[in-house]
């Protein structure tokens, strides 16, 4: 079978198990119901998938693994039982699932092409192993082509994506990245950056940016406003500084407009550059 398209499925199912009183302790409800909701699209879509689809599941339960089977064939669905190093490198482990694929190809006969195959990227969370494993399969089996991201396959780690009106993806000139705008419920915006064909937990490349301190913020996942150091207030200067971030920091830190309409941000987050310096 010659692989046309491949599935690329990170870290699924992370809430399922998790016990009653550590969902409300951490008030996860909203978490625990996307991933029921996003699953079942998983399942959805398998039944949909042609023949000629490679379903690689990155962890997480084996029944989703044998829904695939059951769908596409033993040969077309991937799991890896890949150890991580003890020694913690990321890179390593990307060679090791890199070499344990290829070794799956080889036992079933595969035929891959890199430079055609096509692939997309469901699981958890949106913004950290998805696109981080994501663009790492990418860089390390040589593809082509960037996966393209699902949102809609996804669950997120930011509450303020929960009931976003609408969303967009503005390609950086010049690189693989992609900056990812949500117009929020409230009608603030939020911007993230992410490599599509680099692994973005080692990629040091930075995110060159100019932001209003009064009108924007970068914060966490979690909503911490890690800039403007101190928040802006009645009486003090509105300044636009420069702001910088690798790659592998964007993993965890949005952009958010906090007083500016959408498309106003959408230009600041446009003029954004990839580079290499510091």
């Amino acid at each position: 079978m010659k692989i046309e398209h491949i599935i690329f499925l990170i870290h699924p199912c992370c809430y399922e198990n998790l016990a009653l009183a550590a969902i409300r302790r951490d008030n996860l409800y909203l978490f625990v119901d996307r991933e029921e909701e996003v699953k079942q699209r998983w399942l959805h879509a398998l039944n949909e998938r042609p023949a000629a689809t490679l379903f690689l599941q990155l962890g997480g339960p084996e029944y989703l693994r044998e829904a695939a089977v059951k769908r596409l064939g033993d040969a077309a669905v991937f799991y890896p039982r890949t150890a991580f190093p003890d020694n913690g490198d990321l890179r390593e482990y990307y060679r090791c699932l890199v070499s344990d694929f290829h070794n799956h190809i080889s036992t079933h006969r595969l035929q891959l092409d890199t430079a055609t195959v096509t692939s997309e990227l469901w699981g958890e969370s949106f913004e950290g192993c998805v696109p981080g494993y994501g663009g790492a399969f990418a860089e390390y089996l040589g593809l082509q082509r960037p996966p393209c991201m699902r949102f809609e396959m996804t669950v997120y780690d930011s509450r303020f994506l929960y009931g976003a009106r609408r969303w967009e993806v503005i390609p950086i000139d010049g690189c693989d990245v992609e900056a990812w705008i949500f117009e929020c419920h409230d009608g603030t915006g939020a911007a993230i950056f992410q490599s599509r064909m680099r692994a973005q937990w080692v990629d040091d490349r930075r995110v060159q940016l100019r932001l209003d301190d009064r009108r924007v913020q970068v914060c966490t996942k979690n909503g911490h406003t890690i800039w403007p150091p101190t928040p802006w207030e009645k009486g003090k200067p509105e300044r636009v500084e420069a702001y910088s971030m690798t790659l592998a920091d964007c993993n965890w830190r949005w952009v958010r407009s906090v007083g500016m309409v959408i498309d106003d941000f959408r230009k600041v987050i446009g003029a954004a550059r990839v580079t290499t310096e510091i």
